[in-house]
């Protein structure tokens, strides 16, 4: 899938899992590769006689309407393609006016990037987007656990993003410093609850990387020695401790040193999506204070180098949500281009903006487009790379707060 597509197939999951219905009047349809799109129309006109017993009147024509409209649109493509698309469909309909009083059945149908790995019939009150977006997840997932005498922190890093499991204290205390017998049996009383606390850690990681059926690898870190003794205990199953890729020192063992650790472990992750977005936003900040990189930020100016074949590797914060509208002027037929983040508020203000060229209060919105899409298409047009920053790292945030969501590295600076 080019990346236009899977930004567009992300959009329209975000839209349609924005959708909520009165009542359970939202139908979602998931079909595998190569089932008999026939046998799934004779399965729907029975769902027909099923919602025929429905109490609400409303909602029983509304889910009706909705079948119906999903039968037609069967066997229009039965008619045109006789088969089931590769990868299989999905196909989302129902009342999304969100009124009572107001009817709008829509109807939505994606072949989606990966087969399709269920058949599904739901009526509810919202689409069924779970299995789609489940083909968006990353697929490598890395189990990390931060560690000393005290505390440990289990984690799993799902290509972008980091996900906090399990916090564990200790309990154990530390050193003492009387001597004799007495010094031995708390010594003796330390090292079991040491040890109890490190098969608690185990316990946890095992529990929580047992779960993950690709599981790329596992991560020790923390401060001083503990790491280090957990391992030699062979408390991990065989099959989790030869996942064992590093281990890696670290000044902290909570949150903060989990993202320590993932930082220091460059070498071992460089495949994985996180590693390859912070070298490039790396590579972008360091274009901002030294001339041996040429880069670009900003909406308009990104734009602008786009338009001139200039930009090698196109930046776009995966939190941009704009849309590029074309105004005309009603007074004096000039036409222009603005940005929104908001399209519904923006055309609630529109009869209060002024013309740029004669002042007048008479703009009337001729297109409007996704800028994200808009951005890509340009890059797509020059063969410019592209690249979604997640918001996971500390330069991921930056794009999207400092640098409006969009950045460049260019092939060759361009003056103006």
């Amino acid at each position: 899938m080019s990346t236009k597509a899977i930004y567009q197939f992300k959009r329209m999951l975000e839209e349609l899992e924005q959708k909520r219905g009165r009542g359970t009047e939202l139908i979602s349809v998931y079909i595998t590769p190569g089932f008999d799109l026939n046998k799934v129309v004779a399965q729907l006109r029975e769902e027909q006689g099923t919602a025929a017993n429905i109490k609400s009147k409303t909602t029983r024509k509304n889910v009706i309407s909705a079948l119906e409209r999903i039968i037609q649109f069967l066997r229009a493509f039965i008619e045109a393609r006789q088969t089931t698309p590769p990868n299989g469909m999905a196909i989302f309909c129902g009342n999304v006016a969100g009124r009572e009083d107001t009817a709008d059945i829509q109807l939505y149908w994606v072949e989606p990037p990966e087969p399709v790995p269920i058949r599904l019939y739901r009526c509810d009150q919202q689409f069924v987007t779970g299995p789609l977006r489940e083909m968006l997840e990353p697929k490598e997932v890395v189990g990390l656990i931060t560690m000393d005498g005290k505390e440990a922190t289990i984690a799993v890093l799902k290509g972008k993003h980091t996900e906090v499991v399990e916090h564990l204290t200790s309990g154990v205390w530390g050193k003492h410093s009387r001597g004799g017998q007495s010094a031995r049996r708390f010594e003796r009383i330390r090292e079991y609850a040491m040890h109890e606390y490190m098969k608690r850690v185990a316990e946890s990681a095992t529990s929580a990387f047992k779960q993950v059926p690709n599981l790329y690898c596992i991560i020790v870190g923390g401060p001083g020695p503990t790491k280090e003794e957990f391992l030699k205990k062979e408390l991990l199953p065989p099959e989790l401790k030869k996942k064992v890729a590093a281990v890696v020192d670290t000044g902290y063992t909570d949150e903060y040193g989990v993202k320590e650790l993932v930082n220091k472990s460059r070498e071992v992750l460089e495949k994985l999506e996180i590693m390859k977005e912070k070298t490039i936003m790396q590579r972008f900040m360091t274009g901002l204070v030294s001339p041996e990189v040429a880069v670009a930020y900003g909406e308009d100016d990104v734009r602008k180098k786009l338009e001139a074949g200039a930009v090698d590797l196109l930046l776009i914060s995966e939190v941009l949500r704009k849309t590029r509208v074309k105004l005309r002027c009603l007074n004096c037929g000039k036409i222009f281009q603005e940005s929104t983040r908001n399209l519904g508020f923006y055309e609630q203000q529109l009869r209060d903006k002024s013309c740029p060229f004669c002042g007048e209060n008479k703009l009337s919105i001729i297109e409007s487009k996704d800028v994200v899409q808009e951005l890509i298409e340009l890059g797509e047009k020059f063969n410019s790379k592209i690249e979604f920053i997640s918001t996971e790292t500390e330069e991921g945030k930056q794009l999207a707060e400092s640098f409006g969501g969009v950045g460049a590295i260019l092939r060759f600076e361009v003056h103006y």
